[in-house]
């Protein structure tokens, strides 16, 4: 997909044409409305004229601008300086600062009356397809298709039906790409328009594998563009569709031609351009087994973006001149070589992932850089001995990390982000929260589609405002991240599910670092077959022959946790695909892993950079539950016995079903103490998972609340199960925790069993009052348990579901008091001892007044 560049560029040269100066205004008469003119007029000039002068640090060149635009001349100025900045800088090929400031100029014009004389060819194509070039194509679509509702001018349309095609044709919806430019071909608006059109069109075509169709549209391109007077960008537009027929043909004379072209036609400018046609002739040369000449191309690939040293550029084109240089040296045999521009086209592509805002979109990208990830694994085991030496083994673990939980870590930079957020932002996501919540509770089908539609609408508005891009600061280091393996008493699993399904297996342990790969898919199949066996619906399995299921568990102990004999008390597990949602703990070694050991899973090591470790001394405990259900939901019979148990030991704020509302519910997750959540959850593959207590929470709404809470206790069936999504674990209530920066999740993998769930929920709480680690916490519980129950009762079915996630934080409870008791006690005490001499003294009244009645009946 990332060989889809040629239209792309033919879009954005076609669409971030240089925009033409504004008309200039009368100046005010009055003295400090002229010195504002001067000061917005630079602004403006500098911007358009001089972009050398700030490209470096655009920051430092906007934030001189102090002053506050009050008249329409000065508003024009200004936004217009917005709008020459962000073209400047995509010139200079930084996309970031170019998003950055586009989005600038598109908040500016939503929020500030102001003239502008065409929206969408400023502001709405450029920005557009610069959501496509960091490859958040959703976010692109969902801008077009709005400023498509909002035009109608024939002109525009066709222009915004192009890139509204490309987009599409980069986010894999080539029907729907199709569909749009055959619309816009049948009332063409001008030769060039039509040439856009069709070499568009042959992008789509080549990506479906249909040359034949491919090559036509392309040449039809091209012949519309030599019937035209070419110029400044439609010159660059026939270099791009001659560079494009170059890649369709495999034939670089044609790409050399284009590069040539264009390095003659603009010597000192279009840089990002040429550095788009000689990675194009890097790939044809490497294909052709033409490596020293493939390898210039990349280095000038490389030098178009003027880095210094190891640097990082967030720009595709730049990650996949680096991958092109590894897989040269591979060929050439230069390994030294080739591990470090994997690792490096690695580094960046993370750090260049993390500008996609969209889900869908990271978990697209996630599933490319796997394959990277594969290749770089493929290298170092086919060499002998290059899989025993630490600092590959190291390099490989930081790789593979790096590969893992790309889209948790943007939701956790986002949600710290937003709680800082301007008030427009957060209205904004009040306004998200609250339609996610009208959805969660419709059951009308038509209601739920236009709240869906709405919502769409908001969710734009809302990414567009949330000012994500001036904040984003992704820096994993390597030596920091080497640093955090280094905890006492702990060692640490990394796992990677290849295609096959065979497992590599880094181990880093006292000794140092250990890289093993499974030779067959049997351990995954395995695997999955224990885990459908023994922890499905029914105990029974076990309980026929546990044998039978200590031998198996024992061989994928053997398969999955080598060196386990020597590992430390704790065992912190970066997990992959499949093994979600395996309890590792339940595995045999003599005797089951949780009598030795304590398990923390996570979906990549880099949380422990990433999620903030949130240390409490004194903790209060809220408790939300809700133990009677309606049919054919079961009455959770176990629930009221454990608020009280909680509560009845530590200090507890219950809040029942009579309570809860949306204030109460979110105010609790904004404050530092333990949450315990005891409640029903619906999981639905076709929509997100959902805690069923007074009112239904899902995962949608939980994304917007705001949390401090440094431990959340998912007291329910199934909140750490969910559907997979690629290289980020499942789609769960657990994992909507985690992306909100909690440090620590209790959740279940399976249908909880009331009893156990009663007494590990006690045993946990006692334990974390003594030790205050909630992972250690965990593990003694479960120890507990299994040394009290009888033989039956140690099935793993009933208390391995329970897991911990998180990077284990210090969490101290605050006990109940009993001065309440004391209170009461006193009191009964006092009124007892003052009430002692009062009835003595009416009983003696009586006793005189009966005497007297007595005398005088006499």
């Amino acid at each position: 997909m990332r060989a889809l560049w040629l239209p792309l560029y033919i879009l954005l040269l076609a669409s971030c044409h240089s925009p033409s100066v504004p008309v200039s205004s009368p100046s005010a008469d009055v003295f400090t409305e002229d010195q504002l003119d001067s000061i917005f007029e630079g602004f403006e000039s500098i911007a358009y004229e001089k972009p050398d002068s700030y490209a470096d640090n655009p920051d430092s060149f906007f934030n001189q601008i102090t002053v506050t635009a009050k008249s329409s001349y000065q508003k024009e100025m200004y936004l217009y300086g917005l709008i020459f900045m962000g073209y400047g800088l995509l010139q200079h090929g930084n996309n970031l600062e170019s998003v950055k400031y586009y989005e600038k100029a598109y908040n500016y014009v939503k929020s500030t009356p102001v003239e502008i004389r065409d929206v969408n060819t400023e502001i709405i194509k450029p920005l557009a397809n610069q959501y496509i070039r960091i490859n958040d194509t959703q976010k692109s679509i969902s801008l077009l298709q709005k400023a498509l509702l909002e035009t109608g001018d024939h002109n525009e349309q066709s222009g915004l039906y192009n890139n509204l095609a490309n987009a599409y044709l980069y986010n894999g919806q080539l029907d729907s790409a199709k569909t749009v430019l055959f619309r816009a071909i049948k009332s063409p608006a001008s030769p060039l328009s039509n040439a856009l059109l069709f070499n568009t069109l042959a992008s789509v075509y080549e990506e479906e594998q249909h040359k034949k169709e491919s090559a036509h549209y392309n040449n039809l391109a091209l012949q519309y563009f030599e019937k035209s007077q070419l110029q400044g960008d439609t010159l660059l537009w026939y270099i791009a569709a001659l560079g494009q027929k170059g890649y369709l043909e495999q034939d670089n004379r044609l790409v050399t031609r284009a590069i040539h072209l264009v390095e003659k036609e603009f010597p000192n400018e279009q840089n990002r351009f040429k550095a788009k046609l000689t990675l194009m002739n890097g790939n044809l040369l490497q294909g052709k087994a033409l490596y020293q000449e493939a390898l210039d191309a990349y280095n000038k690939t490389l030098y178009y973006f003027k880095p210094d040293g190891k640097s990082y550029v967030l720009d595709y084109t730049y990650t996949q001149s680096l991958l092109g240089k590894a897989k040269i040296h591979v060929a050439m045999e230069q390994l030294d070589s080739a591990l470090y521009y994997y690792e490096w086209a690695i580094e960046n592509d993370f750090r260049t992932q993390q500008l996609i805002v969209s889900s869908r979109d990271q978990l697209r990208n996630n599933i490319l850089n796997k394959e990277t990830i594969e290749s770089l694994i493929a290298l170092i085991e086919n060499i002998p001995g290059l899989s025993q030496q630490k600092e590959v083994v190291q390099q490989l673990l930081w790789c593979i990390e790096l590969s893992k939980a790309r889209l948790l870590i943007n939701e956790i930079n986002r949600s710290e982000i937003w709680e800082n957020a301007s008030e427009r932002t957060k209205l904004g996501m009040q306004t998200i929260r609250d339609i996610y919540r009208k959805i969660d509770m419709a059951v009308d089908t038509d209601e739920k589609k236009r709240l869906s539609e709405r919502l769409k609408k908001v969710m734009l508005e809302f990414e567009l405002s949330e000012r994500y891009f001036e904040t984003i600061q992704f820096e994993p280091q390597k030596a920091k991240f080497l640093k955090y393996l280094n905890r006492p008493d702990s060692d640490f699993y990394s796992y990677f599910v290849h295609r096959d399904s065979s497992i590599t297996i880094i181990h880093k342990s006292n000794q140092g670092f250990s890289f093993k790969k499974t030779t067959t898919p049997d351990p995954l199949r395995n695997l999955l077959a224990f885990k459908a066996e023994y922890f499905g619906d029914t105990p029974n399995n076990y309980n026929r022959n546990p044998k039978a299921y200590n031998q198996k568990a024992q061989y994928l102990t053997g398969e999955l946790l080598p060196q386990i004999d020597g590992a430390q008390h704790n065992l912190f597990v970066s997990l992959d695909a499949q093994l979600y949602g395996f309890p590792f703990d339940a595995l045999y070694n003599d005797d089951f892993l949780v009598k030795k050991h304590n398990f923390a899973y996570l979906n990549s090591f880099l949380l422990f950079d990433f999620l903030t470790n949130k240390t409490v001394d004194n903790s209060k405990i809220t408790v939300l539950y809700r133990s009677q259900y309606p049919l054919p939901l079961p009455n959770l019979q176990f629930v009221d016995k454990e608020v009280e148990n909680i509560s009845s030991h530590f200090s507890t704020q219950r809040i029942g079903p009579e309570q809860q509302n949306d204030a109460i519910i979110r105010e609790q997750f904004a404050q530092p103490h333990i949450v315990h959540i005891a409640a029903h959850t619906i999981l639905d593959t076709a929509a997100a998972p959902v805690i069923y207590m007074n009112q239904i929470i899902s995962t949608n709404q939980l994304r917007f609340y705001e949390m401090k809470t440094p431990l959340v206790f998912l007291s329910a069936c199934n909140t750490g199960y969910g559907r997979p999504l690629p290289s980020e674990g499942t789609e769960s209530i657990q994992r909507v925790f985690l992306s909100k920066n909690v440090p620590s999740v209790i959740s279940t993998f399976w249908f909880a069993n009331d009893q156990t769930m009663l007494d590990l929920t006690t045993s946990f709480y006692k334990e974390l009052n003594e030790t205050a680690d909630p992972i250690c916490a965990l593990g003694e519980a479960k120890r507990a348990y299994l040394l009290a129950a009888d033989p039956t009762e140690q099935n793993p079915w009933y208390w391995a579901n329970i897991n911990y996630t998180g990077i284990g934080n210090k969490i101290g409870l605050k006990k109940s008091s009993n001065l309440p008791y004391y209170i009461i006690g006193i009191t009964t005490l006092f009124i007892l001892l003052f009430l002692s001499p009062v009835t003595s003294r009416v009983n003696n009244m009586f006793k005189q007044k009966d005497k007297k009645t007595d005398n005088k009946t006499k």
